[in-house]
């Protein structure tokens, strides 16, 4: 059973060619029907964001400043209704094609706009999907002798131009930052501007950021009481259930309060510190995986030989340094390197 139950679905098509500056819409008067397509459709872009690492967080400007925070406001004070969602699409469309007037480079594609709720919660999606071609077998008539290869045009929902969601509940409680954005590719950086600004995105911090800020507190917060023990815990043995419970949860979020429940017995834990250090971490956020991964794991590599290790392998002296030398203590690795040179004799 799908986790992702969809509200109203609508989509939109902006027309517009890099080399050309005049930007064209086709809008759509009603909402698209809901049924297993819808389904996949929109399973499919909510996942992007689980894909990515390094995303955008951050707030709307004040209605004021921007048009798309204005519309978002009317469809929040209007119910989440099928009539207010139709009009915000449309008139977020017509926003857009204002900005993009007169842009070169700027290419159109197909505007997904979705209200849904994943795991109870609410969000709002916008998705900017592209058409790619691809291969298909055919075979004409049952005698066919062969099958012949056709070219067909789908909706690349892997590689999304831009992607917005709007977590609705954190909009309404006011618990931190509640937009989260894929920019455009790198190699297009000035276009993906077009796109942050039409959305109205006011505090960016990427999710590489808020995770090293989140590392940077883990550091200096004293270590937890081994229970086992009653004494501090190791340091290796810290860093390991950190990453563990990063790895753990749910749609790559950590939640502040649950860390400090789970590693140190008291969801306030983490306050004190980031009210002295005044950190700009929300109690919810996206952490990026490789950011962590290196919290624990390292690599190291020269001369065509690669070293993998944890914190652990440093503080149990099993990977340590004497001169310019690298010395690891490991039996079984010795005993694999025996076997190699034996083989070769």
């Amino acid at each position: 059973m799908s986790d992702t139950l969809i509200h109203h679905l609508i989509i939109h098509e902006l027309e517009k060619e890099p080399e050309h500056s005049e930007a064209r819409l086709f809008l759509a008067d009603s909402t698209t029907p809901l049924d297993s397509r819808a389904d996949t459709l929109v399973e499919k872009l909510n996942h992007t964001f689980l894909q990515k690492e390094d995303i955008l967080h951050g707030y709307l400007s004040p209605p004021g400043d921007a048009l798309f925070p204005g519309y978002f406001q009317h469809l929040i004070e209007e119910g989440l209704s099928e009539e207010a969602f139709i009009a915000f699409s449309r008139d977020t469309m017509n926003a857009l094609q204002l900005s993009l007037q007169g842009i070169v480079g700027a290419k159109g594609g197909y505007l997904v706009y979705a209200l849904y709720e994943v795991e109870a919660t609410r969000m709002l999606g916008v998705f900017l999907v592209r058409d790619t071609e691809g291969l298909a077998f055919r075979k004409e008539g049952e005698d066919a002798a062969a099958f012949l290869l056709d070219t067909v045009t789908y909706l690349n929902t892997d590689r999304l131009a831009m992607a917005c969601r709007i977590h609705i509940n954190r909009f309404e409680e006011g618990q931190g930052r509640y937009v989260e954005l894929i920019k455009h590719a790198r190699s297009q950086k000035e276009i993906s501007e077009y796109f942050i600004n039409w959305i109205g995105l006011e505090r960016p911090e990427s999710s590489k950021t808020l995770t090293q800020s989140f590392l940077q507190m883990v550091e200096e917060l004293p270590l937890p009481v081994d229970e086992s023990t009653g004494e501090p815990m190791e340091e290796g043995r810290f860093r390991e259930k950190v990453l563990h419970f990063a790895m753990q949860s749910p749609q790559k979020t950590i939640n502040l309060e649950h860390f400090g429940q789970q590693l140190y017995g008291d969801p306030e834990a983490t306050k004190p510190y980031m009210e002295d250090k005044e950190l700009g971490l929300d109690n919810e956020f996206r952490f990026d995986r490789n950011t962590m991964n290196r919290f624990y794991n390292y690599k190291a590599s020269a001369e065509g030989i690669y070293l993998y290790f944890n914190r652990n392998h440093l503080n149990h002296a099993q990977v340590r340094i004497e001169g310019d030398s690298v010395i690891i203590n490991s039996p079984e690795l010795a005993e694999q390197i025996m076997d190699i040179l034996g083989d070769k004799s």
